[in-house]
């Protein structure tokens, strides 16, 4: 039988309900559901599908805090990350966030596409990383 994990998430940027269930597994710390979430995400990467939106909701999330005052956009998520920040991410994850671009006049909207498309390349070990740095990324905001 199913069961819930309620709670408020803030993740504004994540629209998907799937993606939804996926954080509020992680934070309720369920293995069973993120094991099933996870499943999901990985096996909808579509543009409008549970990856898509957890992407969007990280690449918008990292702009968010990593922007500065000189920040000019279009500019990839890698490009905007610290320097210690870029060197800590995993190999899979950097080209991923090498191909999240960032645009729109207050860096509001993102474009991941191509995005989408390396991660389709990737082995399932690097998009479970890839999957887990971006959850953790979303999750790290909310506190």
């Amino acid at each position: 039988m199913a069961h819930r994990h309620p709670m408020k998430l803030n993740a504004e940027h994540v629209t998907h309900p799937a993606a939804r269930r996926l954080l509020r597994a992680e934070t309720a710390r369920c293995a069973d559901c993120r094991a099933e979430a996870d499943a999901a995400a990985l096996d909808d990467i579509a543009p409008d599908g549970v990856f898509a939106s957890l992407l969007r909701g990280f690449a918008l999330v990292r702009a968010e805090q990593w922007r500065n005052r000189h920040t000019r956009y279009p500019i990839n998520v890698y490009d905007l990350a610290p320097p210690d920040e870029g060197r800590r991410m995993a190999i899979p994850t950097r080209e991923v966030a090498r191909l999240c671009v960032v645009e729109g006049r207050a860096g509001s909207n993102v474009t991941i596409q191509d995005a989408l498309v390396e991660f389709s390349l990737l082995g399932d070990a690097d998009q479970a990383r890839v999957l887990d740095d971006v959850v953790d990324a979303i999750l790290e905001e909310e506190g």
